[in-house]
């Protein structure tokens, strides 16, 4: 098995490092970690400006790729240029600090894995509880296992399986073996909480101090579950349509402006049926067909050899991508500080 592994902690953090080693017992493993931490970034992509790749080493004689940009930039050119094959996960993490609640929507951790999902593999964000001594190899242990009963899962969908994994330090240290729980992303918003503060020449600036607003315990999401000391993970969906309201919309526009109020229920009620007929008789809007259909990687998944040459990146016949052999080697630099979460 092929696997990608980024983060958002940046190259040097104990985190990623302490995954890639535990990840080995799965397959052969690639990183591809941004140079600096990128933490709270989301899905930001660099297309401004160039993106500099260089080879390191690790200290325990590992090669990786640090990239001058994002966690997403990192999965996309891992993927595309920098993998010897195409990978079969995509793994974002380890995280200092959980990923739950609103905190998916600023990650750049889920941004990594996220991205692995929209090109067609699937893909895990994995982070921890932040503490001030991360028990990493027992966390990357557990973390490895829950992995390893979703793959045995064989979870079928329409498009690539994106899954968020939180690990409370507490199931770390526990003597018997923590459970999993299955839940949603949490819903409680974030406090609109900034300090202004007065620059050493005269210019205000402001801190953002927003925290977590008390959740309601009674519900059963990644925040109350991680809470209660249980390994939470959520499957995410990283498409944003809202087919509901696609419906609504529909029957809104495709009648006439000027119908009668009391004419229109039957005319709606008429149309919601032809949309229901229309849904059952036509392929999913999301299925893998459909969407290689709208969108087109530098790798043909299907027919390899017929690889988009007109992408930048150097391919062999085998539609695989082939890593620069001129990088200069990086050096082992003390690891950044890193926040708590995202």
């Amino acid at each position: 098995m092929q696997i990608l592994l980024t983060n958002d902690d940046g190259i040097h953090a104990p985190g990623i490092k302490a995954l890639a080693q535990t990840l080995q017992s799965l397959g052969n493993v690639t990183v591809v970690a941004p140079l600096t931490e990128q933490s709270g970034i989301s899905h930001a992509l660099t297309f401004r400006t160039p993106l500099v790749v260089r080879q390191m080493t690790w200290d325990n004689g590992m090669k990786v790729w640090a990239v001058e940009g994002t966690p997403t930039d990192c999965t996309r050119i891992g993927v595309l240029n920098l993998c010897e094959q195409r990978p079969d996960l995509v793994i974002s993490g380890m995280n200092q600090g959980l990923n739950i609640g609103s905190n998916v929507i600023y990650s750049g951790t889920v941004a990594g894995a996220e991205e692995g999902a929209t090109l067609g593999i699937d893909s895990f964000a994995v982070s921890l509880e932040y503490d001030e001594m991360p028990p990493w190899e027992k966390a990357t242990e557990l973390a490895i296992q829950v992995i390893r009963r979703i793959l045995e899962a064989r979870i079928t969908s329409y498009r690539a399986n994106l899954i968020n994994i939180n690990v409370p330090i507490s199931a770390c240290y526990s003597t018997q073996q923590p459970e999993v729980r299955i839940v949603p992303v949490d819903q409680t918003p974030l406090s609109e909480a900034y300090t202004s503060r007065q620059g050493p020449h005269g210019v205000p600036y402001f801190w953002l101090t927003g925290r977590v607003q008390p959740s309601d315990p009674n519900l059963s999401t990644d925040r109350t579950m991680w809470k209660k000391g249980f390994v939470t993970v959520t499957p995410l969906e990283y498409n944003r349509t809202n087919r509901a309201a696609i419906e609504k919309l529909e029957l809104a526009f495709d009648t006439r402006l000027d119908v009668p109020p009391e004419e229109l229920s039957e005319i709606e009620a008429n149309r919601l049926s032809e949309i229901i007929v229309r849904g059952q008789a036509t392929k999913h809007p999301d299925s893998n067909e459909v969407r290689n259909d709208l969108y087109q990687p530098g790798i043909n998944q299907d027919h390899p050899s017929k690889t988009n040459r007109g992408n930048k990146a150097n391919y062999n016949n085998l539609g695989t991508s082939i890593p620069p052999r001129s990088n200069p080697q990086g050096s082992n630099d003390a690891p950044p500080s890193y926040s708590e979460g995202t």
